[in-house]
Parts: structure tokens; C-alpha cells; sequence
């Protein structure tokens, strides 16, 4: 999987770092965060590389502050520019939480969109840990 990011926050907190398959992000130079600049309605992409199902989507919150940062976010599955969403998350998360979006049987597509619906045009920042995504091909 490869991902991409709306922006990168200060150039170091690369989408790839969403997909490493570490879900430890603390404090200190290895935090291993993508984060996006403090933006409207940023957003992480995961390509998957090829259509397949997609039955759950995990995403690992930072453990170490600013969990708070992460809400009123949406899990979308697009394929060839149709959306199927898989939930949204209201309330702000706290440190180190893990949030499961369960998507509709049989959603399928190549492209996993995580992103911020921010209020009226308030900038914020999106930033993981990691995502997983569970499915078949």
C-alpha cells in the first residue's frame, strides 16, 4: 500500500508513515506520524494498489498528546470516483485511541480516504499512526 497526504506538516510527517505497520507513536524524533499541515478538510489517501473488499478500517491514534486533534472524521472507499463511506466520527479522541469504522458488506475499491470535515472553514491538522484496513481481494 502507499499513501498521500492533502500536505505534510514540516515536511517530516510523511503519509508513508501511515502505512508502516507501526502503531507506536511517541514523543521524540521516531514518532513515526503522518500529519498533514493545519488545513480545511485535510485528508490521508491509502492506495491499496488493485480493487478488493474492504470490511474495516483501524485507525491508531498518536499516543503521546494531541489526540483531541482527531475528530469529526469520515472513512471513505472510492473506486473510478464512487464513494462508499464506511462511518464517521464525531467526538474528539484521546490519546492513543483506536477507532474502528466498520464499512457495508461487500463495499469494495482500491482507495481508502480518511478525512476532516472541518467546521466552517476552520484549518485543522489530520494526523495517525497508522491505518489498517482489513479485506479480500
Amino acid at each position: 500500500m502507499t499513501a498521500s497526504l492533502s500536505s505534510v506538516y514540516g515536511r517530516i510527517f510523511n503519509a508513508s508513515y501511515a502505512v508502516d505497520g507501526i502503531t507506536e507513536c511517541l514523543t521524540g524524533v521516531d514518532r513515526n506520524l503522518a500529519c498533514t499541515e493545519n488545513q480545511t478538510n485535510p485528508w490521508l489517501k491509502v492506495n491499496r494498489n488493485n480493487t478488493s473488499t474492504v470490511d474495516r478500517v483501524l485507525i491508531y491514534n498518536r499516543q503521546d498528546c494531541c489526540g483531541e486533534r482527531l475528530y469529526d472524521v469520515r472513512v471513505d472507499v472510492t473506486e473510478n470516483g464512487h464513494n462508499v463511506s464506511c462511518g464517521f466520527y464525531p467526538v474528539p479522541a484521546a490519546n492513543g485511541d483506536r477507532i474502528l469504522f466498520l464499512c457495508e458488506k461487500e463495499t469494495r475499491g482500491s482507495e481508502v480516504i480518511i478525512s476532516i470535515l472541518s467546521k466552517d472553514g476552520q484549518p485543522d491538522f489530520l494526523q495517525v499512526c497508522e491505518v489498517e484496513i482489513y479485506g479480500q481481494s
